[in-house]
């Protein structure tokens, strides 16, 4: 996968400067591209050969990352963008819509796949029907979320955004949490460490 851009640390590397403000270039004309006829909708819908050169321009812009040449890095950028010029013609000239607006909400997340978010079942079906045959991106109505929030937070979580409209939601485990820690811990044998209080004391 293309890495997408990011601030540069500092001290900074030479390549890592220029890779980073030239992909900004790409990042942008995706979003522009995605806007106006959806998250990777026409790569799917184009003919087969121009889906095929879109992606060899693709993997350039990957190789040139992964080589480190600036040179090489800039002409593929150049030419991806222009490989989004190309499928966007090939729709118009091929009578393919741009994708209609039913107050969807897309985000790509990072293994490809695509999740959307629309206000109802009728918005599901009028998205559904740009998308035929794809597999690649999973449709919530506001309703089924709503379900799903009454379900998990039993009212904690509704509690805590109600007091704190400004918090986030982010998922626990993996390198930011404990999930990815050893268990070491037997517990089912009795512990040998002394005890340092005697619980005992507290029952009444």
């Amino acid at each position: 996968m293309v890495a997408a851009p990011s601030m540069p640390a500092f001290p900074a590397d030479k390549f890592e400067v220029f890779k980073n403000a030239v992909m900004v270039e790409l990042t942008n004309r995706k979003n522009t591209h995605d806007a106006v006829w959806g998250i990777d909708r026409l790569i799917w819908l184009v003919d087969s050969e121009l889906r095929e050169k879109v992606w060899a321009q693709l993997e350039r812009v990957w190789q040139a990352q992964e080589s480190r040449d600036d040179q090489k890095l800039d002409k593929a950028v150049k030419g991806m963008c222009k490989a989004y010029t190309a499928m966007e013609d090939w729709a118009t000239a091929n009578g393919v819509p741009e994708i209609p607006d039913v107050r969807q909400i897309e985000h790509q997340q990072p293994d490809g796949t695509v999740l959307v978010v629309v206000p109802d079942e009728r918005a599901k079906r009028l998205y559904l029907q740009q998308w035929p045959g794809t597999t690649d991106r999973v449709i919530w109505t506001m309703a089924e979320i709503a379900i799903i929030i009454s379900k998990q937070a039993a009212g904690a979580l509704a509690e805590i955004k109600r007091q704190w409209p400004d918090s986030q939601l982010v998922s626990v485990g993996g390198p930011s949490g404990f999930d990815d820690m050893e268990n070491d811990l037997d517990m089912s044998k009795p512990s040998t460490l002394p005890k340092l209080f005697d619980t005992k004391a507290f029952v009444r």
